[in-house]
């Protein structure tokens, strides 16, 4: 994560800079050098969900200590999650499925999002300077499915092709915790950006771990 705190902070830091000139208080060089420049925008981070619980989708504390740290530092945040069916339902009192319920990763997603969310289809690297991925089970069910099918998983296209633009463009992508998805492909090994927060990552289950930097929020 400590390339995406870089470029929210270095933005943030700029942004502040200019704030902090009262309009009595420049000298003719501020004022000049204010005409001359600009506060750089707020870097755009993507944040992808994956439902809404710890045990069937998105670590609900971790998606919200990220979306505040995000917020401090001054980020533009757009909430992403895919629009298929959760794997199943868990019962967080009894840490069961609940056989007779089934329930939209997009829509159970918009929970954290308090509805302000986008389908992950429509996501686009070019259009924003990070993505994020909090953790929680719901990547191992719903981003893959490593939950079922362990290191012969597959990953979700619309993740995959996601996490290939950021890669691809050299932008940060960020994963929180229990995140787990597959490294298939030998791209991973080149990622000079991927940051993976610990062994519940399998990217270092699957020997990758000269990619990965242990570090939390």
């Amino acid at each position: 994560m400590a390339a995406v705190r870089a470029l929210v902070g270095s933005r943030f830091a700029a942004a502040s800079a200019f704030a902090s000139l009262s309009p009595g208080g420049r000298t003719p060089s501020q004022r000049a050098a204010i005409h001359l420049s600009a506060p750089q925008p707020a870097a755009k981070v993507a944040l992808v969900l994956s439902g809404c619980g710890v045990y069937d989708g998105t670590e609900i504390h971790e998606a919200s200590a990220i979306l505040v740290h995000l917020s401090r530092g001054g980020a533009e945040v757009q909430i992403f999650a895919p629009d298929v069916p959760q794997m199943h339902v868990i019962d967080h009192t009894k840490g069961q499925p609940s056989e007779s319920e089934s329930r939209n990763v997009l829509t159970e997603s918009a929970r954290i999002a308090r509805g302000t969310i986008t389908d992950l289809a429509k996501l686009n690297a070019a259009n924003h300077d990070a993505a994020i991925f909090p953790g929680g089970f719901g990547a191992a069910k719903n981003l893959s499915t490593f939950a079922v099918d362990g290191k012969d998983c597959k990953v979700n296209k619309e993740v995959e092709r996601v996490l290939k633009e950021f890669h691809q463009a050299g932008k940060p992508i960020g994963c929180d915790a229990s995140m787990s998805l597959p490294a298939p492909a030998p791209w991973w090994s080149r990622n000079p950006v991927l940051r993976c927060p610990g062994l519940s990552c399998i990217w270092c289950w699957q020997g990758e771990s000269h990619t990965c930097v242990d570090e939390h929020l």
